[in-house]
């Protein structure tokens, strides 16, 4: 596994990198195969990266049509609700874009059975990469929030290893998530964190510089990939390690 820290002075600074990155990831991927597969986040730090995407240059850089979307985990609303995690991106991005409609594979947060919601997005994720027993997305984007947590993957939770898509719950709330889980996305070509904001210092601090961490952040080494920390000065604050490299 490739690792990198990337610390930028201000979040603009950030969010011009990622969408650069992003798009570089995604050229290069589509110069060799006939598609590439995205699985996006939410969050706030997304949102402007998303909004850069779907704007010139980048949106004339990238054949939009030839990408397939996914989330990395989804709040258990309506897709037209303002929290949902579907609604963000295609505000921001997907609605800019010319993307066919079977690309674009949203979680089912409105299904009242949360664990159906999570298996059928198992298979509909497994439909998309017949041939692999765990698919490998070219490019996850992942955040994290102030409690460690990664996607909807929460301090105190558990879930099934063994699956590729789970349903849980938001400790503090009890409120119902969809999530995919480091068994798949562990399997990823490329990950990149995008984390901004003092209060997130202590959970990347956690994460990055101490080996035994229990948070859920902490469990997302990519198998074969390379995992990139795109981070602000701010979130940094507390971290520098060795094991990583540090451009600032």
């Amino acid at each position: 596994m490739k690792s990198a820290l990337e610390v930028y002075p201000k979040i603009d600074d950030l969010i011009h990198a990622a969408a650069e990155r992003i798009t570089d990831i995604l050229e290069k991927t589509l110069q060799v195969h006939n598609a590439a597969t995205l699985v996006l986040t939410g969050g706030k730090t997304p949102r402007p990266v998303y909004k850069l995407l779907g704007s010139p240059p980048y949106l004339e850089r990238i054949d939009w049509q030839r990408v397939h979307f996914f989330w990395g985990d989804e709040r258990c609303v309506p897709p037209e609700n303002p929290e949902s995690n579907f609604e963000m991106a295609w505000n921001a991005l997907i609605s800019k874009l010319s993307a066919p409609s079977d690309h674009i594979h949203r979680m089912k947060g409105e299904m009242e059975d949360t664990d159906s919601a999570a298996s059928s997005y198992e298979r509909e994720i497994k439909s998309i990469f017949p041939e692999s027993e765990i698919p490998s997305f070219d490019l996850v984007l992942l955040g994290m929030g102030a409690d460690g947590h990664v996607a909807s993957l929460f301090p105190g939770t558990r879930w099934d290893e063994a699956k590729l898509v789970v349903a849980n719950h938001m400790p503090q709330t009890g409120a119902r998530r969809i999530s995919m889980t480091p068994r798949v996305l562990n399997e990823a070509r490329a990950v990149i964190f995008m984390v901004a904001g003092a209060e997130k210092s202590k959970a990347l601090a956690e994460v990055l510089g101490n080996t035994a961490s229990h948070l859920p952040a902490s469990r997302i080494h990519p198998m074969k990939g390379s995992l990139t920390w795109m981070v602000d000065d701010s979130a940094a604050s507390l971290m520098r390690d060795s094991r990583f490299e540090i451009r600032d």
